[in-house]
């Protein structure tokens, strides 16, 4: 029998990433840091490219072309609470638009790609020193030297 997961299709992803950044843009917390980045008249290109993203990793496409971890590090207002803010959202609108199944599958990769990002940033801090690092609750250190 075939896994519900292996059956989302590209079309689950698109309207998934196109009603969850139309929130994204409404949002209060999330919104500001989001303009930071882009523009009023970029938001189709940028939802077509994280598309991409998300087909690369369920489909296999090959599609995204990019380092979406350089993306967030000069984004000096990020904190914990923004990511915890994005999940809510995206667990919000993939559960109104999918069954359960794939719902969850996109969850639970949205859920990993917030971790491995804030641990990511964690690192950063800790390795540059730049200002207090929102992300210490990860427990991080640098290499010793």
């Amino acid at each position: 029998m075939k896994s519900k997961v292996l059956e989302l299709q590209e079309d689950d992803i698109r309207r998934v990433v196109r009603a969850f950044y139309a929130e994204v843009q409404k949002d209060d917390m999330l919104a500001p840091v989001f303009a930071t980045r882009i523009g009023a008249g970029e938001w189709e290109a940028h939802m077509d490219h994280i598309t991409n993203f998300w087909s690369s990793i369920f489909l296999k496409t090959g599609r995204f072309n990019g380092n979406p971890m350089r993306k967030h590090l000069g984004l000096e207002t990020i904190t914990p609470a923004h990511f915890t803010r994005w999940l809510e959202l995206f667990e919000a609108v993939s559960n109104r638009l999918l069954e359960n199944p794939k719902a969850a599958a996109m969850q639970g990769m949205a859920n990993r790609i917030a971790q491995s990002f804030q641990m990511g940033l964690a690192f950063h801090y800790e390795n540059t020193g730049e200002g207090p690092n929102p992300f210490a609750e990860f427990g991080l250190s640098p290499p010793a030297k």
